[in-house]
């Protein structure tokens, strides 16, 4: 395997030199000299090595993810969906599970340092609010909603509180009047505004959510079987699930105690999750529609890197609802 060294001996200059052009950095190099090193490099079939360009350039074109439960499939299918238009940019994605363990500025500081990074994405709701200079000297994009005070926070999610309201609007079109609202944890600001859609759209149309109709599920499956517990004995005729994880603890739930589903109760979830498409009743749910989402992200943490103008800090992506077989 041929090396820069190599390069440089055959065309018969300096390794810095070769290294320089190869690397395309701005230097008073003659577009001769230029030729001879790219011929040289041609001829030996040399491809410089990633690691040793990035430290010459201080470059590494390597964007984090940081993501709260790899074990979800959400993150999963948005680390897909990002993955695709990463590659389009040239970049590599680098995904960091924290485990749900909280972020501090310190260890997210930390993970910026010892992992070279370009920028990070971070959809994570136990990040704890950073200060100013930590938002302001690092490249970063939340794709989740922050209550911050720095309104210069760069974000790109979904329309949350648009989603809340279709997945209510659905129900009380099929005729559906006593609603439950399975939310997701009680410091999710996610959680709040698809609380907030679904709120609104029960006063447009004149119903009213009982307080006792409300339970946190908090966006496991695990929460949504107690969230089936609890509704068992409330008067409901359809649940919105705040994602499709809790939704599946719901329906198992409900299954176990020969409910019907969508006969007795139908049920809506959020995140549109392949699969949906599997499960013995396959279920409706609010789309986020990921694809445009991670389009927007990559597009902003680009601009952010070379330095280039933002349209706009806060991006919010429209949500539409899939009407499957939960919804009678």
């Amino acid at each position: 395997m041929s090396t820069i060294k190599d390069v440089a001996h055959l065309a018969n200059v300096s390794i810095t030199t070769v290294s320089m052009v190869l690397n395309n950095t701005e230097h008073k190099i003659s577009s001769k000299t230029r030729t001879k090193v790219i011929e040289a490099a041609k001829e030996l079939n040399y491809k410089p090595n990633n690691i040793a360009r990035s430290l010459v350039s201080g470059k590494t074109n390597v964007i984090m993810l940081i993501i709260p439960d790899i074990s979800n499939p959400f993150f999963g299918l948005l680390a897909k969906e990002l993955s695709k238009y990463i590659r389009l940019k040239e970049y590599f994605l680098y995904i960091f599970n924290s485990n749900n363990e909280d972020l501090t500025e310190e260890s997210f500081q930390n993970l910026i340092e010892n992992n070279f990074v370009e920028a990070t994405f971070v959809i994570d709701r136990r990040v704890k609010q950073f200060s100013k200079k930590i938002l302001n000297n690092n490249k970063i994009v939340f794709l989740d909603e922050f209550d911050y005070d720095n309104k210069d926070t760069n974000i790109v999610t979904g329309d949350n509180k648009k989603g809340g309201y279709l997945a209510v609007e659905h129900l009380i079109n099929r005729g559906l009047k006593k609603i439950g609202l399975a939310l997701g944890p009680r410091d999710s600001a996610v959680s709040s505004r698809r609380l907030s859609g679904a709120i609104d759209c029960a006063n447009d149309q004149g119903i009213h959510i009982k307080s006792e109709n409300i339970f946190h599920a908090n966006f496991t499956f695990e929460g949504g079987l107690k969230a089936g517990e609890y509704f068992l004995d409330k008067d409901v005729d359809a649940i919105f699930c705040f994602n499709d994880m809790s939704a599946y603890g719901l329906m198992e739930y409900l299954n176990q105690k020969k409910v019907k589903i969508p006969e007795d109760i139908s049920i809506v979830g959020y995140d549109n999750l392949y699969t949906n498409n599997l499960l013995s009743t396959k279920l409706s749910s609010v789309d986020q529609n990921l694809g445009q989402l991670a389009k927007e992200a990559v597009n902003m943490i680009d601009k952010l890197i070379k330095n280039e103008p933002l349209a706009s800090k806060n991006v919010f992506v429209d949500p539409k609802l899939v009407i499957r077989e939960s919804t009678r």
